[in-house]
């Protein structure tokens, strides 16, 4: 046997009426305080930070792909798209072989991109030819710097694109795979 128990009603204290959800609503936010709302709404727009808004983006594309004397040289092309400057950015970049298996891991540095800048940069990698080269994976930001910018954010807000024959993809892309387990060694950014 199953035993009933009483369904305790609320009783709005402005209305006197037990079915007001009016009520119901105010005697839950009655506790806050103002300080607790100040809280609550910072912790809201906590998410809404430069790098929130779905058309405010940095957009980087892997241009070329060109075979030099030793190694490949990536070219990638950045634009800015986000309200304040990036100050510093740091890209971990895993190149996969043609087969899809894990190649190295490495850590590019570009350069500072003011806003709705579009700047072109180059790396070299050494000992691998651009053939051998069959994807490319944006695998975390390791560093970023501007006014309300971290890594997290800057991720978040990274869109990549390819115009070379070789696939630009980031772990939050839908076809992207985040590949871990090796420590990123540093490629050397061309000058411009």
């Amino acid at each position: 046997m199953t035993i009933a128990r009483p369904v305790t009603r609320r009783t709005d204290p402005v209305s006197g009426d037990s079915d007001s959800l009016v009520g119901l609503w105010k005697s839950l936010w009655r506790p806050l305080s103002a300080a607790g709302l100040a809280t609550a709404a910072l912790l809201l727009l906590a998410g809404c930070g430069p790098a929130a808004a779905t058309s405010e983006t940095v957009t980087i594309e892997l241009n070329r792909l060109e075979d030099v004397q030793g190694g490949c040289r990536l070219s990638y092309v950045l634009t800015n798209g986000l309200p304040v400057s990036v100050e510093a950015l740091a890209l971990e970049v895993v190149l996969f072989d043609t087969d899809g298996r894990v190649d190295r891991f490495l850590l590019f540095k570009a350069r500072p991109l003011p806003v709705a800048k579009t700047r072109v940069q180059q790396f070299e990698i050494g000992d691998t030819a651009c053939g051998a080269i069959g994807r490319v994976l944006l695998n975390d930001v390791t560093d970023c710097a501007g006014e309300g910018l971290s890594p997290g954010s800057c991720l978040a807000a990274i869109r990549t694109q390819s115009r070379a024959d070789v696939p630009f993809v980031s772990t939050l892309s839908p076809d992207g795979d985040t590949a871990t387990g090796e420590e990123a060694g540093d490629a050397a950014p061309k000058a411009e």
